[in-house]
């Protein structure tokens, strides 16, 4: 059964939402709505060890070796992360951060933490803790898998005529033959407003691994409908769970 899945996260004032929506194969009804809301830190006392802050959510949960992970981190802080640190370290490097804060300690800020594991890192669990200026987060675990699915030569089919929507198309190798029939393919499209974050039911067929895209003008779980040009990012997970590398795209909106 195809489920539809939107989590929001309440801020504080005009009570705007950053949602996150999980969509399970192609476009359904939504079933289920959570809201939940940021804890913000107390004020540390003076000679008190720095206050620990939850993440509100991560993915993906995996960096393969020999190449480069993008992992995105939720974090409800106004602060911006000054570094971030990897434990064990060996094998692993952080190579970039990127985002912003949240403007308060109710609203989340997204990160972008990029990490280079090279070819030869001993796979196992790590564990990942970002350094804000008045605190760091709780350690969140980053997995190094044996080998990982990679995608490459991502496209946008137009919608057919008997199709609601766009369809998503990259080519797909597993050394391990872990890809499976049908990979979930995950996107998050940033349309200038809330993001969409879904999961959707890939058809692979001679290494091509297609997936309908939901209209994203019907998908973005309230206020104006978004329109122009989406960011895309995509990325599939095998049979096993692992997770691929992460590739970008530009989708217009036509109304």
């Amino acid at each position: 059964m195809d489920t539809t899945l939107r989590f929001g996260f309440r801020k504080a004032g005009d009570m705007q939402r950053r949602r996150v929506c999980a969509v399970v194969g192609v476009l359904s009804s939504f079933l289920v709505v959570v809201s939940v809301s940021g804890q913000g830190a107390p004020a540390p006392q003076i000679g008190a060890p720095a206050p620990q802050i939850r993440v509100e959510t991560m993915y993906p949960r995996h960096a393969a070796p020999g190449r480069t992970t993008v992992i995105n981190v939720a974090v409800p802080s106004p602060d911006p992360v000054q570094s971030a640190e990897i434990s064990p370290a060996a094998g692993v490097t952080v190579a970039g951060i990127k985002g912003s804060g949240s403007g308060s300690e109710q609203n989340i800020g997204w990160w972008e933490i990029s990490l280079d594991v090279a070819k030869d890192a001993a796979p196992g669990d790590r564990s990942l803790v970002l350094v804000l200026r008045r605190g760091r987060t709780a350690p969140v675990t980053v997995s190094v898998p044996t080998h990982g699915p990679t995608i490459a030569d991502l496209r946008i089919a137009p919608p057919q005529s008997n199709q609601p929507a766009a369809e998503l198309q990259l080519a797909a190798t597993d050394t391990a033959g872990d890809l499976g029939d049908s990979p979930y393919v995950w996107f998050m499209a940033d349309c200038g407003g809330e993001p969409i974050v879904g999961a959707l039911r890939g058809k692979v067929n001679a290494g091509v691994v297609r997936a309908a895209l939901p209209d994203l003008r019907t998908a973005h779980g309230g206020g104006p409908p978004p329109t122009g040009k989406c960011d895309l990012q995509v990325r599939l997970t095998d049979s096993a769970g692992v997770d691929s590398n992460t590739l970008k795209t530009t989708l217009e909106l036509k109304n």
